[in-house]
């Protein structure tokens, strides 16, 4: 093995350790009845109480072209944002 300071052997320790979890977990799967399919309506994000349409916005895309939202109705939005703090 060599000689493994501290750090090094516990992060091998734990790379094992996740081998081995996962290596019970593809043998010894769940049964079928213990895990939904629909992860979705689960966490409940399905289940909408009351409807709220997102204030329009405009913003230029990344090849600096203007864009509304709400040129996207119905459609699913994914709003990212960032910081360079």
């Amino acid at each position: 093995m060599g000689d493994l300071n501290g750090p090094q052997l516990k992060i091998k320790k734990i790379a094992i350790l996740l081998f081995v979890i996962g290596i019970a977990a593809a043998l010894f799967p769940f049964p079928s009845g213990a895990v939904s399919n629909d992860f979705l309506s689960d966490a409940g994000f399905l289940e909408y109480k009351e409807k709220k349409r997102a204030p329009d916005f405009h913003l230029k895309d990344s090849e600096d072209n203007p864009t509304r939202l709400d040129a996207y109705r119905g459609k699913i939005v994914l709003l990212y944002f960032w910081t360079t703090w």
